[in-house]
């Protein structure tokens, strides 16, 4: 005996078939996506106990790009501008005399140097009174060496040979007001320092 299915029922049964197919595939679908977006639970170590981590599989939306740090400038080395020199240095510099000179005259405007050779005992003593004589007429003191060429090539070139123990008081701008050859002691040296003073403009 054979069945025969009218056609509304065959189209029935042809919906009822497609639904459960289409149904158990998105089931199974559906299953692995949950089984992916399970989260994993991670025991770490941890310095003081044991300490839970969540794992989650589930992937994390895109961060956006770091944005570009500008580039820092580098700083542009400043580059010191030079000390300007007080016009009285300028000018003894100009009048010949050695910038050690023309220093000491660009903060006192009279200056006693002395002229000595380290090697001699008695230029020790003229040079220890002349520094004493400098201090008693509160003016600028320098110390010169004859046998030194970078201290008394210039002053030898103005002056010619330099006496040793010797002694010279300069004012400003440059000018020699006094020059004794040997010794001088401290009062001498002073009393000269005081009238090239008085004189000076």
């Amino acid at each position: 005996m054979t069945f025969t299915l009218s056609p509304p029922v065959r189209y029935a049964a042809l919906l009822g078939l497609l639904a459960a197919v289409l149904i158990g595939g998105g089931m199974t679908v559906l299953g692995h996506k949950g089984a992916t977006a399970t989260a994993t639970h991670v025991i770490n170590k941890h310095p003081f106990g044991t300490k839970a981590k969540h794992h989650s599989t589930v992937p994390s939306p895109a961060t956006k790009p770091a944005a570009h740090k500008a580039a820092k400038a580098k700083p542009v080395p400043v580059v010191p501008k030079p000390a300007e020199q007080p016009s009285a240095v300028v000018a003894a510099l100009k009048a010949g005399l050695p910038p050690v000179i023309a220093s000491a005259l660009g903060q006192h405007r009279v200056v006693v140097v002395s002229l000595y050779n380290p090697y001699s005992e008695v230029d020790g003593i003229a040079f220890a009174e002349a520094r004493a004589g400098a201090q008693l007429a509160n003016v600028g003191f320098v110390p010169l060496n004859v046998l030194s060429q970078a201290q008394s090539e210039k002053l030898t070139e103005l002056l010619g040979l330099l006496p040793n123990p010797g002694m010279l008081v300069y004012v400003r701008p440059g000018k020699l007001a006094v020059k004794i050859s040997g010794f001088a002691d401290k009062e001498t040296v002073a009393q000269a320092a005081h009238n090239a003073a008085v004189a000076a403009p």
